[in-house]
């Protein structure tokens, strides 16, 4: 679970920069990007995430009250 958090700090934290102007963008931030876009979970949180077929909001519903 630790993994994942840090993951999902980490790539929201340079997605951030980059639209900021900060960082350059790059395919992972796009990639991150567009399924934010379209409410899917995102490939590199999947990565370590438990299964889940939920939509993206959802599913960090669900997180959030994991963590808790």
């Amino acid at each position: 679970m630790n993994t994942l958090i840090f993951t999902i700090r980490t790539s929201l934290e340079d997605l951030d920069a980059g639209l900021k102007g900060q960082l350059n963008i790059t395919d992972d931030m796009e990639a991150l990007a567009a399924k934010m876009f379209i409410n899917n979970q995102p490939d590199l949180w999947v990565k370590y995430a438990y299964f889940s077929l939920k939509d993206l909001l959802t599913w960090w519903d669900d997180l959030i009250a994991r963590i808790a």
